[in-house]
């Protein structure tokens, strides 16, 4: 058992480790840690407190504030895009907003790359926590005759094609992107979607079961759709003509429908 020293880290939704893997103490003051999932740090009491912060590296840093205002924290500290000596300093107001992206979303800043460095110049005079999370990059568009957005949560992103192609286009569209056909695993992500797109887009889901007939899956994550949330519209799924075995989201609800249909699409890229 780790002895836990007075905590100025404080681990989140992730035990705090190092580049090796292993469990650490929290330090005092700074240090170099990995953000696996969320951490979340103190201010400390002393000047001078250098962090330096690290995901994967086909991930990006998103740094919010849990307690205090991330842009009047910027009195007290700086966020540097990287761990380098000249890495450059993200500010909170020059971070720009994705078209769909929730307004409700805490103040955040995003790094560009999969490293980050925290220098807080000197002690708050109120108590400030931040919430440090790995994310993904989220592009303004995938061309033409698209828009993305922090649609879910801070995370994660959410492009709409409004291109229309069959099943298996979009499903290679989304791949092309590095991005999947989206999942609907809550009521809550569903209804964040219509929020961002309304519910008269018809969406192609990655959704089918073409593999074997009345067995869904989720092709995007490989998991079976039951148990577990369904949104089926009445009536459905039909399996009108014996050949519907791809899921889109349409009027608030699901249908099948033939995989060579031509719909819009929802790609999704979480962490």
């Amino acid at each position: 058992m780790v002895n836990m020293i007075p905590i100025f880290v404080i681990l989140l939704s992730t035990l705090l480790i190092s580049s090796h893997g292993n469990a650490v103490e929290s330090p005092l003051c700074g240090g170099r840690v990995f953000v696996e999932n969320a951490i979340v740090i103190e201010a400390p009491v002393h000047e001078d407190c250098h962090w330096d912060i690290h995901t994967q590296e086909d991930r990006i840093l998103v740094i919010t504030a849990l307690s205090g205002n991330l842009k009047e924290a910027q009195e007290f500290l700086t966020i540097h895009d990287g761990s380098g000596k000249d890495s450059p300093i993200l500010i909170v107001e020059n971070q720009k907003t994705h078209e769909r992206s929730r307004k409700d979303l805490p103040e955040a800043v995003y790094t560009t790359q999969s490293t980050a460095s925290i220098r807080f110049k000197k002690a708050p005079t109120s108590n400030l926590q931040l919430k440090i999370q790995k994310a993904v990059d989220c592009p303004f568009n995938l061309g033409g005759e698209s828009q993305c957005g922090r649609v879910v949560d801070e995370v994660s992103c959410y492009c709409a094609t409004f291109t229309k192609r069959n099943h298996a286009s979009q499903t290679t569209y989304c791949t092309d992107h590095n991005m999947k056909l989206v999942t609907l695993e809550s009521d809550e992500k569903e209804q964040a979607i219509y929020a961002a797109w309304s519910t008269e887009y018809w969406f192609w889901t990655s959704l089918t079961d073409t593999k074997e007939e009345g067995r869904w899956l989720w092709e995007s994550t490989n998991t079976n759709l039951y148990p577990g949330y369904a949104n089926w519209c009445p009536k459905n799924p039909s399996d009108s003509g014996g050949n519907e075995d791809c899921m889109d989201m349409e009027w608030g609800c699901w249908n099948d429908l033939p995989c060579s249909n031509t719909q819009d699409a929802i790609c999704q890229a979480i962490p």
